[in-house]
This record gives C-alpha cells, structure tokens and sequence, in this order.
C-alpha cells in the first residue's frame, strides 16, 4: 500500500514574500537541518537529462528551497519516489525527466550535481530521480526529487509570480517616435516562461502593436533583439537570447501578419545590460527584448 506524500501549501519561511509552495516529505523521513537551503532569492540549478556524458541542467533565479530527509527503515527507493510523483501529480505537476540508476542519471559524471543542484546522491547504483513543472499562486514552479537508499532530497525552485496592471503597453506611435529619436526601442511587456522561449499570452499586446507599428510603416525594418541577465552561462543566455528573439519574430509572422525577412531576431545575452546585475531590480531591467531600426 503506497503511503502517499502530501503537497502542504503555507507560508514558508521566506521574509515579505508570498506563498511557496512546500512539499511535505515522505512519511517516517526525518529532515537533516543543516542541510536545508531557503532563499527568498537565490540561484540554483535544474538538471533535466544526462546524454553524451554529459549533465543537462537550467539555471534558476528565484525563490530556491533544497531539503536532505533521510529515508524510513525499509523503505525503498522506489517506492519513495513513486509516492512523491503521485501527490505532485495529483496536484497538477507534468514531469519532464526522469531516471532510475546512477549510469542513466549521471549523477557522479562531468561535475556531478551537488555543485548544480545541491543533491548529493552517492556512488551507488540505486539511484532515482524525478523533475517537473507546475503552477502556484500563479507562479511556474520546479519540483525535483533525489532519491538514494539512505537519503533523499526534495528541490523546489519557485519564480515570482508575474505582477500584472504594472506596465502600460508602448502603442506603435510610442513606439515610432523612439524608433525616429534612438533607433531603438526596449518592451518589458513580453513575457516568457523562467528560463524558455515560450511566449506567455500576456505578451500579445505588445506584439500586436509591433505589428501594427510595422504595418503603419512599410519602409521600416527592424532587429527584434534578445537581452538576458547574467545568472547562469554566457552560452546558455546567449542561446536563450536568441531563441527568445525568434520566438517573438515566429509571433509576428504567423499570427501578426508581418512579412517575412522585416524583423530579423538576434540574441545577446547579457552583453549589453541597462542597469548592474547585482540587484534583482537590476536583473529585472536587463531582462527584456529590444526592437532596433535596420
């Protein structure tokens, strides 16, 4: 008979925040204090696969809470993490990888994880781990479990929810006389998931009036540029840069009625930042994607 872990959703101890979501363990676990980590605002990692001996993980800023519980008597690992999989799924988690041995998750190849995630996982062959996403408090959160025969951890990384009614939409006229004085224009108001290239329907105001911008001035053509903060890999955002620019530029041409070839999409990562990347508010302003006259 599965004993079935429980989502417990209250007030973490994180100050002047809003709800997190936590996870309450495995029933007979007991917690190893000393090695919890809650940051209101931290950086982490996510590891989502292991291929070509290589560790895939994404990077995380945000809300970060690591807990180290260790396991029941008896109790196996793969009855652990069948019971954390039910509880988050049952709550709405849609797993994107999983792994079920040392050699499939690499754990201990190139670097290991504990200086990504923080999940020590051991030498040993059995090895379980699963990782997910899903929403809280309207916020996109990850979920991933370690599970080894002794130990088990339990990572939520949880992205700030997005504030609404805090930015008017630039209207294309706004947007040409900065285009006519600057060259250039930089939107806060497109949005994607943390750490993707998927537009958020929030974004389609913006877009429509790029459009329309386009549409009012046949003649204009335009770089749609991608900027990033500086958390995580220069490799990793310039890529994320880019793929964010083409997003925005797939938008306009499929569903905003701009030709092909007008905007071109480039990605720069966090080569050319507006504000220090020491500050979350500063973090915040280099995040955006910026419109350039050609």
């Amino acid at each position: 008979m599965l004993k079935r872990a429980v989502l417990v959703l209250t007030l973490a101890a994180l100050p002047a925040q809003a709800q997190m979501l936590e996870v309450e363990p495995y029933a007979g676990s007991e917690e190893r204090q000393g090695d919890r980590i809650e940051e209101a605002f931290g950086t982490s990692q996510r590891v989502t696969g292991f291929a070509d001996g290589a560790v895939l993980a994404e990077p995380f800023e945000g809300r970060v809470s690591l807990r180290r519980y260790e396991n029941p008597p008896e109790k196996s690992t793969l009855e652990i993490l069948e019971n954390y999989r039910q509880a988050l799924e049952a709550e709405g988690l849609v797993i994107d990888w999983t792994c079920t041995s040392r050699s499939e998750c690499g754990n201990q190849s190139d670097g290991g994880w504990r200086g990504r995630n923080g999940m020590n996982l051991g030498i040993g062959s059995d090895v379980r781990y699963l990782t997910g996403t899903m929403t809280f408090e309207g916020a996109v959160v990850h979920v991933s479990v370690g599970v080894e025969t002794k130990n088990h951890y339990v990572q939520v990384l949880q992205a700030d929810a997005m504030a609404t009614g805090q930015v008017t939409v630039t209207d294309a006229e706004a947007m040409a006389a900065a285009i006519d004085a600057e060259g250039r224009i930089a939107l806060d108001n497109i949005y994607f998931d943390f750490g993707s290239a998927l537009l958020l329907p929030e974004s389609d105001a913006a877009l429509s009036e790029i459009g329309r911008l386009l549409a009012d001035r046949p003649d204009l053509q335009v770089y749609v540029v991608g900027h990033t903060d500086s958390v995580g890999t220069l490799e990793a955002n310039l890529a994320l840069s880019r793929d964010r620019a083409q997003a925005v530029v797939t938008a306009l041409e499929t569903r905003f009625a701009v030709a092909g070839g007008r905007a071109v999409p480039a990605g720069v990562g966090p080569l050319a930042p507006v504000a220090s990347n020491g500050t979350d508010a500063g973090r915040a302003l280099n995040r955006r994607v910026e419109i350039v006259a050609r």
